[in-house]
């Protein structure tokens, strides 16, 4: 599945400062499939000490701002370079994995080649020119897909099923798929299936098979269970170049031990995930309807607008609602919404069923709060606009992704689309 076409993914880059958005069939979700998003890549060059040349580091997309109240938030520090070192099927730099804390309270996690206790992507594969340096990767760069929500404790459960990553540690170089038409197909033999994360506290041990189909048992890294796997891509498999993302292993690992003594033994279908040992939940004061109830006023843009400057691609209408956020939020507490148009008459182009997400930013009591969303503009009708309001005591599937079914205990509003 690719979470955003051409269209999407002009949308959210102008939309999403706020949080994700959407277009919604289940509200949560144990585990996401993505389809790679690129880095930010540089061009300069410096030598290292070893010999091994440096290139410009990986940074963050130009029209990436962070906040440090929104989204994700901004890491807070350098983070931390597991000790975990996994040898490449071909040889040459090893792949490692850090963890990094974000200004919100996420943890988010880093994989790539390692280079002098730096961790970084290679220039090959496409990517950099074929250059053949090595570039660091900051603490910063990192993709909200990539991140948790951490528990009570401060502990992150995360793990993440890469199908076909380039060997270069980096997915904008060359196209897995060999489908896309805008950039060259990956060299055969240059794709890596990657499978890394953070399994809690007492977690203690992992086992997977090898290239070979051989069962090997590792020791994962405490106190955070971190674990990393790097196997050569099956040749001829259909699904590449898209990676799994939830709170517990959906693929790779054939079972998980635990401090008690205990082994989760998965399935190979996915199906059974293994629990959250030594998950703490944090204290949250039950929100109820009363205490967030609050007028919804909704404001229908009347021109044509290029989210992303871009006219190749369809018009859009702007579309803003605003209440007062009677209750604090945060990164485990927040509001939510759900849009939906009815159309007066079918119309191609506009979309049928439900768009949403969150209101991914730190708000007072009292506050005002605003969101700005699309519609395609050729969309005739009424748009109703649900806010709600969730709360997450347990890690989801992905950052914001809402607590149960999406509810409306703010307010329903809705308005004319000429």
């Amino acid at each position: 599945m690719r979470v955003l076409d051409e269209l999407g993914q002009e949308i959210e880059r102008v939309a999403n400062a706020a949080g994700d958005v959407r277009r919604r069939r289940r509200w949560w979700r144990p585990g996401v499939l993505f389809t790679a998003l690129p880095l930010c890549l540089g061009t300069v060059a410096v030598a290292a000490t070893t010999g091994l040349l440096q290139g410009e580091p990986v940074r963050n997309p130009p029209d990436v701002k962070l906040n440090p109240k929104e989204g994700r938030g901004v890491t807070v520090d350098s983070g931390r370079l597991f000790d975990l070192r996994v040898a490449d099927p071909a040889g040459g730099l090893p792949w490692g994995l850090r963890v990094v804390e974000t200004s919100r309270g996420l943890g988010c996690v880093q994989v790539g080649r390692v280079s002098e206790g730096k961790l970084g992507v290679l220039g090959r594969d496409g990517a950099f020119g074929d250059d053949g340096r090595f570039h660091e990767r900051g603490a910063e760069v990192v993709q909200q897909s990539e991140c948790q929500l951490a528990d009570g404790a401060g502990h992150v459960f995360i793990a993440v099923g890469y199908s076909g990553l380039p060997a270069s540690g980096d997915s904008s170089g060359c196209d897995a798929r060999g489908d896309d038409g805008t950039r060259r197909a990956c060299p055969a033999g240059s794709l890596r299936d990657v499978y890394y994360g953070l399994l809690g506290p007492e977690a203690t041990a992992i086992t997977y098979e090898d290239a070979d189909g051989q069962v090997v048992r590792e020791p994962v890294q405490s106190p955070e269970g971190a674990y990393l796997l790097v196997k050569p891509t099956p040749p001829g498999r259909r699904r590449v170049g898209q990676y799994m993302v939830g709170v517990s292993p959906a693929s790779g690992l054939r079972s998980v031990e635990y401090r008690d003594g205990s082994t989760c033994r998965r399935r190979k279908s996915g199906v059974l995930r293994c629990p959250l040992k030594g998950l703490v939940m944090p204290r949250l004061e039950t929100a109820t309807r009363e205490e967030v109830a609050a007028p919804v006023r909704v404001r229908v843009g009347q021109r044509p607008e290029w989210p992303g400057g871009d006219k190749r691609l369809p018009a859009q209408r702007r579309i803003t609602f605003s209440f007062r956020a009677r209750r604090a939020a945060d990164a485990r507490e927040y509001y939510t919404f759900e849009a939906t148009v009815t159309q007066s008459r079918p119309v191609k182009g506009c979309f049928d069923g439900a768009l949403g997400g969150a209101i991914a930013k730190d708000l007072a009591a009292g506050s005002e709060a605003s969101r700005v969303i699309y519609l395609p503009y050729v969309c005739r009708g009424r748009v109703k606009i649900r806010v709600g309001y969730a709360q997450e005591r347990k890690p989801n599937g992905v950052p914001f992704g809402g607590a149960g079914r999406a509810n409306d205990w703010v307010d329903v509003a809705s308005a004319e689309i000429p």
